[in-house]
């Protein structure tokens, strides 16, 4: 039903002149879901005062535009991160999230953040470079994060462009890593929270990432759509489940202000936190 909506409110777009459409726009901030292709500009309130780029041809930026992004996760980091902490955005897309967590983390904090595609990367880093007092609190990675190390493939999905996947083929080839080095080979010396958003592969990234995860605790916010447990990978959310249960996590539902309350992945939604 969602889908029919944002056609019809592209459709009802794409009848309008350019200075109406964006007067309207300007007028509607839940239409801007729905622009039609080809608007490229800069956007100066993202999460009330940020400059992001958007070009609409993207849905995370389309999304962008309205404002907000993920506002469950954004009030979860806001109520669990702390000024001076560490955390890591797995999946950063073009940003959006990892802007939300320099925010949180502080002039001292730190936010690593892991994105595979190049094309994602670089508006990533053109993103952060609008924002010069969040820019020194992120280190950013153009790798992609797995249970080994090695050389991954990353395929984008042809209906939502630069959204996409790594797998065994695909048409940009990518360095891949584990959390476990990377923490070992930059001192990591504390870790708050972290957010996987990786298209199916949370498993791996969370089985790269054991002795992390062991030795800090961090809040884990990760992707829990239920076509990554469909077909083949039926159990893949039981195997989550089952492992992250292993390291002594708790698994939550998240509420739409930052709150939790204990649930399995199953019931938790689109999202499950793990909390230790």
């Amino acid at each position: 039903m969602a889908q029919v909506n944002r056609a019809l409110k592209r459709a009802f777009l794409k009848l309008l002149s350019e200075p109406k459409r964006l007067a309207f726009l300007e007028k509607h901030p839940n239409y801007r879901k729905a622009a039609p292709e080809g608007m490229r500009f800069v956007f100066d309130q993202y999460l009330g005062k940020y400059s992001v780029n958007i070009d609409t041809r993207y849905k995370v930026e389309r999304i962008m535009w309205t404002g907000k992004f993920e506002e469950k996760l954004v009030a979860l980091a806001r109520r669990v991160v702390q000024p001076g902490d560490t955390c890591f955005d797995v999946g950063g897309n073009v940003g959006a999230i990892s802007i939300a967590l320099a925010e949180a983390v502080g002039e001292g904090g730190r936010v690593h953040t892991f994105e595979p595609n190049p094309t994602n990367f670089a508006r990533l880093s053109a993103n952060l470079e609008l924002n010069p007092e969040l820019r020194g609190r992120v280190t950013l990675n153009n790798v992609g994060i797995s249970d080994q190390p090695g050389t991954l493939y990353w395929s984008e999905d042809p209906g939502n462009p630069g959204n996409g996947m790594l797998g065994d083929q695909g048409d940009i080839e990518s360095k891949v890593i584990t959390l476990d080095a990377y923490t070992q080979e930059n001192d990591v010396q504390e870790l708050s929270f972290m957010k996987v958003d990786v298209e199916g592969m949370e498993l791996q990234v969370f089985k790269g990432a054991e002795e992390t995860l062991k030795r800090f605790k961090p809040t884990l916010y990760f992707e829990t759509l239920s076509r990554f447990s469909s077909g083949p990978e039926r159990d893949n959310f039981l195997k989550i489940e089952t492992y992250l249960l292993s390291l002594g996590y708790t698994l939550n539902k998240l509420h739409p202000d930052g709150t939790l309350t204990p649930s399995t992945i199953g019931s938790a939604g689109s999202y499950t936190v793990a909390t230790a």
